[in-house]
């Protein structure tokens, strides 16, 4: 039996994954208790002070790349400010708040798959990194639409186009950052 997806790293994915799937179903329910408890307005206000706020990580990285790594800088600094624009755009447009926790939430898994496919082939033949970018965004992207549809699939929950493409850019969030952050 090939142990290829068995070991630590990929336990990781698979663990973050059991944890959106088995919160999914509930989502709509703390809202609604959140919703009870505290104004809309206040609710508001704090989802995009957490979303400024990683915001302010992203700049703090930008600065790290900066100072490790002034040759990507440029590259990082621009994917970045337009992922940046794009979610404030979208934050302006879209009446709810919570979409923009798709970004967070597939920056995270596009990092873990990265990192388990990273650790599949070390110490095997060198495979290009823009491969293992490439597949970890592919991977990322076919789970955010598998997610979707679960969704569907749900009460209380719907499927959402949008959604697919905000678990897309998250995961690409995710992957520049690392992108930005690896040294040559």
């Amino acid at each position: 039996m090939n142990l290829y997806y068995f070991n630590r790293r990929w336990l990781a994915v698979y663990g973050y994954l059991l944890v959106v799937l088995i919160a999914t179903p509930w989502l709509p329910l703390l809202i609604e208790w959140t919703s009870s408890k505290w104004s809309e307005a206040l609710i508001s206000r704090l989802v995009l002070g957490v979303e400024v706020s990683i915001g302010v990580l992203l700049i703090i990285s930008a600065g790290a790349i900066f100072f490790f790594n002034a040759r990507k800088f440029p590259s990082f600094a621009l994917i970045i400010g337009g992922f940046l624009a794009f979610a404030w755009v979208f934050y302006l447009v879209i009446p709810n708040p919570y979409e923009l926790t798709h970004l967070p939430e597939y920056a995270i898994l596009g990092a873990l798959v990265l990192h388990a496919l990273k650790g599949d082939v070390e110490g095997s033949e060198k495979v290009a990194e823009r491969s293992l970018y490439f597949r970890s965004a592919v991977i990322t992207g076919v789970v955010g639409t598998i997610d979707e549809l679960y969704q569907g699939l749900l009460p209380l929950r719907y499927f959402a186009w949008y959604d697919v493409f905000l678990n897309g850019v998250g995961g690409l969030l995710g992957l520049t950052l690392l992108w930005g952050i690896s040294r040559e």
